[in-house]
């Protein structure tokens, strides 16, 4: 079944002034993505405050925790997770101590497993979640970066386009990308 919603359109950062270098993101389809994602041996999923913006995607962010997925709860955001009784797998810590630890390959991540080599984001107001894309792509290649945020992130490996002002469509793409992670 093809997959309906088209997240390779679009790829103009948000904020026009952003200077990305000479790689910028490619973006991809939800179906790929999941994949992506589905196969990354350490993943970690990042969210932040701008959840409270789109309460739905709480709900979305702990369908994506269910499938085993750790999630980072940067900010605020813990208070999402909390008022929906779901705490099982998030972590609790500021996004940029996160952003700093990740940059180091020997940090041993948040649950002492070893770090991660998948840096999902979604959530993160789009100048802090650039500047931790940039300082992982300049500082860690070894982290896969992907962006399954509303915003296309240039300096992601991978991310949605813009999908800032069709929020059924941003919706229905990390539905789709859910439903690739829990087959």
């Amino acid at each position: 079944m093809e997959m309906a919603v088209d997240t390779t359109k679009n790829p103009v950062p948000f904020e026009m002034a952003e200077f990305h270098g000479p790689e910028i993101s490619k973006t991809y389809k939800t179906k790929v993505l999941g994949a992506i994602i589905k196969k990354s041996k350490r993943p970690l999923l990042v969210v932040g405050a701008e959840l409270f913006d789109d309460p739905v995607m709480f709900d979305k962010a702990i369908e994506i925790g269910k499938t085993g997925i750790p999630i980072a709860a940067t900010a605020h955001s813990i208070k999402g997770f909390i008022d929906r009784g779901y705490t099982e797998n998030v972590y609790q810590i500021g996004f940029n101590p996160l952003a700093n630890y990740l940059r180091f390959k020997d940090w041993m991540g948040l649950d002492g497993k070893g770090q991660y080599d998948t840096f999902i984001l979604m959530g993160i107001f789009y100048k802090f979640a650039s500047a931790t894309f940039s300082a992982l792509k300049n500082f860690n290649r070894d982290i896969r970066r992907i962006s399954i945020d509303r915003y296309y992130h240039v300096s992601a490996d991978m991310s949605f386009g813009n999908l800032a002002f069709k929020p059924d469509d941003y919706h229905a793409a990390v539905d789709e990308v859910i439903a690739v992670l829990k087959k």
